[in-house]
């Protein structure tokens, strides 16, 4: 019976606490064998990672028994398990985690030191040979492709000696040829040398290379089935790699009790056999003799370029030497202009979409304007009772003011006519001593108010029959003003709601959809746009390098997405001042911190198709153009001069 080289029983994980709380696994058993490549698959979630960590020692079950090399590690202290994982465990993962300052073979040589047993230099060699690495062995892993960073990730694991081989995701940033390549390459491991490998993929194509496939859902084992060795399809995917032997013929041990060799090298940068070497070596040292006398024709025998002959301007950019080096990016030719919003509301319909032509003027982004709409309505309605009042003071169209002056006249008159006769009765009655004097003077009094109270009403009478005064229609007309201000206030609220394009160019980017609240007080772009018809590049050199740019320098620029193609510019501009790294490239070994200074470059027509935000890598010429200066022709310097003048390109 074989034993197992790890062992899980009843094992379940969660994280978090209350409603928070996630089961990543849920009463998990697996038994992982030794000359076995077993496969984790499942949808993101389903705690294939989970499963891996337990496995590796990296995390601790919340329940269930955790065996490996026969020694339960779930019950032991924290302290005692790098011992444990030390010799016993490898580890592949998907972003390499090599060491940036080491070469290949010095990362391979660090982690064949930790390990118990013996590794050394002689062991580092075989292990690069059977890798293919042997040629990149000086190299630090940031001079690496991604395949050939993760061949050196399971060189490591080599080096280590553990037979628990456990890969997470190692094939995720490699194309599919690299991907079958580290696969082969974890699949002879299993193979030839008896170990056992648990690997995470989301990658159906992987099955084929698998012993053994285990489904994972909800944290629960959903299917586990093995395939026979007799009937999978790794012969197929292999393509016959494999013709020379049986794989599993390969894991016998040869008289002497060692596991033999492959009989075909795992790598095409294995050594081939020595009659091809000598061959190589002859044909060789003959292209380094006609190489040698090419050069001697070229530059040591005085001659005249005929009109057959490529000028200078014709080689290739390559052979022009470079100062400096700089990652880039596209952008349009002018500043990106942000779109926001002046005023907080929702976004009722944004008109445009990212790469649409635009004209100055034309509305781009519709913000939700009913309040402002009925504002308007308001501030129109009161302009329109301003000015009919000041229309009828003017015509001083008035009847009623007229009949009330004419009514208080009218009361006033009878006021003063009764106090008259009450003042006549009581004199006649004090000049016979038959009223005191005070009701006398009372009588006075009321007859003067009556009399002045007439007089009041009377001046009110004629004003309203002479028509407004001048301070009345002042007053008038200005609250028809301030009613017209009001309006037009509203209705450039109202404006403000519609979103107009301030420049004749296209629509870069589209950042907010219909729905969305936007707020002046936490300004967010809606749209940027910008003129795409002609672009440019935005390089950051590094603060190293800023003394070997100039203004007017030519510059070469490639992308990932163009292959070799290449595109030229020129600099335009300097930034004056330093600063910090926008542009990432992804790469382990970037500093984050370092300063740069930003440079402008004008791309030459060709450039137009270039997409914007494309990331590219600039290299800044060592001339100003980019011809390759020719040697001097027996005519001399002046017609070395002009002859460079005429291949500067405009």
């Amino acid at each position: 019976m074989t034993v197992p080289v790890a062992r899980l029983l009843g094992v379940s994980k969660s994280f978090g606490r209350g409603p928070t709380l996630v089961q990543a696994l849920a009463e998990v058993s697996l038994d992982v064998l030794p000359g076995e490549l077993t496969l984790i698959e499942g949808p993101s979630g389903s705690g294939k990672t989970t499963l891996l960590h337990i496995l590796g020692l990296l995390q601790r079950p919340d329940r269930g028994e955790v065996w490996v090399s026969g020694i339960r590690t779930d019950a032991l202290a924290e302290s005692r398990l790098p011992e444990r994982r030390r010799g016993r465990v490898a580890l592949i993962f998907q972003g390499y985690n090599l060491l940036e300052s080491l070469t290949v073979s010095d990362n391979i040589a660090l982690a064949g030191a930790l390990t118990p047993r013996r590794f050394g230099p002689a062991a580092v060699d075989d292990c690069l040979v059977r890798l293919g690495m042997k040629a990149r062995a000086r190299h630090l892993p940031a001079e690496l492709s991604g395949g050939e960073k993760q061949r050196t990730s399971i060189g490591r694991a080599l080096a280590s000696g553990g037979s628990l081989i456990l890969a997470d995701e190692p094939t995720a940033n490699l194309d599919w040829e690299n991907a079958q390549d580290v696969m082969q390459h974890l699949a002879d491991l299993v193979r030839v040398e008896g170990k056992a490998v648990v690997m995470v993929s989301h990658d159906s194509r992987l099955e084929p290379y698998a012993d053994r496939i285990v489904g994972l859902l909800n944290g629960r084992i959903s299917s586990d089935r093995r395939i026979p060795r007799s009937s999978s399809a790794l012969r197929r995917v292999r393509q016959g790699q494999d013709a020379e032997g049986d794989p599993g013929d390969r894991g016998r041990r040869d008289q002497d009790g060692e596991h033999p060799r492959p009989k075909r090298p795992l790598n095409l940068a294995a050594t081939p056999p020595r009659g091809r070497v000598q061959v190589a070596g002859v044909l060789g040292i003959l292209l380094l003799l006609a190489l040698a006398v090419v050069v001697a024709l070229r530059y040591f025998v005085p001659f005249a370029p005929t009109a057959s002959e490529s000028t200078p301007s014709q080689q290739p950019v390559a052979a022009a030497p470079y100062v400096a080096a700089a990652p880039a990016v596209v952008e349009p030719s002018t500043h990106l202009v942000a779109i926001r919003a002046e005023r907080r509301g929702r976004i009722k319909a944004v008109l445009k979409q990212a790469g649409e032509r635009i004209v100055r003027g034309e509305p781009l982004v519709l913000l939700d304007d009913v309040v402002a709409r009925a504002m308007v309505d308001q501030r129109r309605a009161d302009t329109a009772l301003a000015e009919a009042d000041l229309d009828r003071l003017k015509a001083w169209d008035r009847p009623e003011a007229r009949a009330k002056a004419a009514a208080g006249v009218e009361r006033a008159q009878a006021r003063l006519d009764r106090a008259e006769q009450e003042l006549t009765r009581i004199q006649g009655l004090y000049e016979r001593t038959a009223a005191p004097e005070k009701e006398l003077q009372d009588a006075i009094r009321d007859r003067r108010a009556a009399a002045a109270a007439l007089e009041e009403v009377r001046q009110i009478s004629a004003i309203a029959e002479a028509g407004p005064m001048p301070e009345e229609i002042r007053v008038a007309e200005a609250k028809v003003e301030q009613a017209k201000t009001a309006v037009r206030l509203t209705e450039a609220e109202l404006a403000l709601r519609t979103i107009t394009s301030p420049l004749d160019g296209h629509v870069v980017y589209r950042h907010l959809e219909p729905g969305e609240v936007v707020d002046p007080e936490h300004p967010v772009p809606i749209l940027s746009v910008g003129n795409l018809d002609e672009v440019r590049l935005r390089a950051e050199v590094d603060e190293a390098d800023i003394t070997r740019v100039r203004l007017a320098q030519r510059v070469v620029a490639t992308a990932e997405a163009f292959g070799d193609r290449e595109f030229t510019g020129r600099v335009v501009h300097l930034e004056p001042m330093m600063g910090r790294k926008s542009i990432r490239t992804q790469r382990t070994t970037e500093r984050q911190d370092t300063k740069v200074r930003e440079v402008l470059i004008e791309v030459d027509r060709a450039g137009a198709e270039l997409p914007i935000d494309l990331q590219m890598t600039v290299r800044f010429l060592k001339s100003e153009t980019r011809t390759i200066p020719a040697k001097p022709t027996p005519a001399g310097s002046a017609a070395e001069s002009h002859h460079e003048e005429e291949q500067r390109p405009e």
